[in-house]
């Protein structure tokens, strides 16, 4: 426990859970975490979870969150935390609880081995990070979309797939990234009570997902591992539910010619992706890292 005198931070118990949902709901309306999938994210997650809360007296005014994934970072496999889900209650705004759960996090990421610490900054927090936290921007990172409703031929040799068992890294010979093996896909799709489908072509994949985004039923391209990714891109698009209004999706340099060809485009959208080493180096060259709409925690 620490106190700045107006605060103290604490770290989270079950008896905070309510509040901590509350003050994300108050935060997010409809896009907040709803009971069961935030015990699945914090508490099921493979490689572990940091929650704090802030106090002032008896009422809790400040949440934060951290998820530890294994990564590959510089061709070695390390552990990176990712800064998710914070807010401060409105009328304690304006008095550092959020760099204070952040620094309070970072310790303990680091205590455990994090490498760095990273996150895709929303515009509130942007200043935050780059400011009094000390981060670094490392890149902006253009979400494409394609509009619906179309018809889409379904690739034959694509398959729902029920759960993951691969050995190894999936994405293995992606730059800096996530590690894809099957514990953390069947966590992160398979298991979650989130909507995501999983296909399967050979060897390679793609989750599809659904979710209500700023009161639209979408669709999105949460994940996808895949030299050519056409095959799974079709099957994911037969499948997108009816009334979507769009399928969005994170392509990778190499593959958006891909995607423009099955009428995707880029948006006005992008993830602010940004980070600070704990212990070594951090690689502000955004070339050199790959991401999906599902290593984000809003999609």
């Amino acid at each position: 426990m620490t106190s700045s005198g107006v605060y103290e931070l604490v770290s989270y118990e079950q008896a905070s859970r309510d509040d901590y949902l509350r003050l994300l709901s108050d935060a997010w309306g409809e896009s907040a975490l709803p009971g069961d999938v935030f015990d699945w994210w914090f508490d099921r997650n493979p490689a572990g979870s940091l929650r704090s809360v802030a106090r002032i007296g008896d009422r809790i005014v400040g949440v934060a969150g951290h998820s530890l994934y294994r990564i590959v970072l510089d061709g070695e496999e390390r552990l990176a935390t990712f800064s998710v889900h914070a807010t401060t209650d409105a009328p304690a705004r304006g008095l550092g609880i959020f760099p204070a759960l952040e620094r309070k996090h970072e310790a303990e990421a680091e205590a455990r081995g994090a490498a760095v610490v990273l996150a895709f900054a929303s515009k509130p927090t942007e200043p935050i990070f780059l400011g009094p936290l000390g981060w670094s921007a490392v890149g902006k990172l253009r979400i494409w979309a394609r509009l619906l409703p179309s018809t889409i031929r379904p690739h034959a040799r694509a398959e729902p797939h029920p759960r993951f068992v691969h050995e190894g890294d999936a994405a293995a010979a992606w730059p800096n990234h996530v590690v894809r093996d099957a514990s953390y896909l069947n966590w992160r799709y398979v298991d979650s009570p989130k909507d995501y489908v999983a296909f399967t072509s050979g060897r390679d994949y793609a989750v599809l997902g659904h979710k209500i985004h700023r009161g639209h039923p979408i669709a999105l391209i949460a994940d996808l591992v895949a030299d050519d990714p056409r095959p799974l891109l079709r099957a994911c698009l037969a499948a997108v539910k009816p009334g979507s209004r769009a399928v969005f999706a994170l392509p990778a340099r190499g593959q958006r010619p891909a995607y423009a060809a099955l009428g995707f485009a880029p948006t006005h959208l992008s993830l602010n992706f940004m980070g600070k080493a704990l212990a070594g180096h951090l690689e502000t060259d955004p070339s050199r890292w790959r991401f999906t709409l599902g290593d984000t925690d809003f999609f």
